[in-house]
């Protein structure tokens, strides 16, 4: 079972606010529908050796297309916990939160 172990260090670490972000974003780029969408609720949970250790806590729809809006948040949290794992609560430099997200850094 030592294989099973590895599978979470390619995650990169980011921030409790920049994920919330990063997935309000994603939902409300994902259709025209969506675009209302006001976020997301994020909370730690128990990391086991496959699994993240966040999930969606609560979700705000605003006036976004519930349906339509859940189905875009389902394969971006699936998705996103693939890449990422929650970092302690600290604020993040912006140089920071470009790298979590594989974004180019301001200069």
């Amino acid at each position: 079972m030592a294989f099973l172990s590895k599978k979470g260090q390619n995650r990169n670490p980011v921030t409790r606010d920049i994920l919330q972000l990063a997935i309000t974003d994603a939902v409300r780029k994902s259709d025209p529908v969506c675009e209302p969408f006001v976020g997301v609720v994020i909370e730690r949970t128990a990391q086991s050796t496959s699994a993240s250790n966040w999930a969606i806590r609560g979700v705000k729809f605003g006036k976004a297309d519930r349906e339509k809006s859940s189905r875009a948040l389902n394969g971006i949290v699936e998705r996103m916990q693939r890449e990422f794992l929650l970092s302690e609560d600290k604020p993040p430099s912006e140089k920071d939160a470009a790298k979590s997200l594989g974004q180019k850094p301001p200069s």
